[in-house]
């Protein structure tokens, strides 16, 4: 079978992600990915990159909480904040990550997101002035692989959401997961507020 020509590929970057077709998607994906059997390295838009099951992340997170306790819920947040930070270059091809992020690169950054697996976000309350976001997150893959808890699992993902956050406020923010999936609710609901004078 002959190698697929990816300069032929019909992807369009500009392209609204949050309504590609399965389909399309998929082109998309593959049209980002460069996989290198060679050196066991894969690319994603340029920067290498592994793909994960989010047991894996969440199998870390419940050894950290049989080793350290409570301690887990921050390693885990400042991991996901430092991995909004330095992050979203895979997505520079994508998204204009560079600061200051607009509304519009957040919300396309938060679409591609979606594409990798990562649940759809959609913005619920955006406050500038104030330094307050409201995010939600329908499908979760922290809290589907985490099952039922009687608080919130996603601290990979709040972490993330604050460092996404920080870039779209350009101000420094605590984020809090609200509500979780693994709580039995609907979705994972994460709040942003400012720390400290703008």
């Amino acid at each position: 079978m002959p190698a697929r020509d990816r300069k032929a590929s019909t992807i369009d970057l500009a392209e609204d992600l949050s309504v590609l077709s399965p389909e399309r998607a998929k082109e998309f994906l593959v049209a980002a990915l460069e996989p290198d059997t060679r050196s066991g390295v894969l690319r994603f838009s340029k920067v290498p990159s592994v793909i994960v099951r989010p047991e894996a992340i969440v199998n870390i997170q419940r050894q950290l909480e049989q080793t350290i306790g409570g301690s887990s819920k921050g390693i885990l947040y400042l991991s996901g904040e430092r991995s909004a930070r330095d992050g979203m270059n895979p997505f520079e091809s994508i998204v204009s990550t560079r600061a200051p992020l607009t509304l519009a690169n957040a919300r396309r950054l938060m679409d591609a997101s979606a594409l990798l697996g990562w649940g759809r976000l959609e913005i619920s309350l955006f406050d500038p002035e104030n330094g307050r976001l409201v995010l939600a997150v329908t499908n979760s893959p922290l809290a589907r692989a985490y099952g039922a808890s009687k608080k919130p699992v996603c601290h990979f993902l709040t972490g993330w959401i604050a460092g996404l956050g920080r870039s779209l406020l350009e101000r420094e923010v605590l984020c809090e997961e609200t509500a979780c999936a693994a709580q039995g609710r609907g979705r994972c609901e994460f709040e942003l507020r400012p720390i400290g004078p703008p």
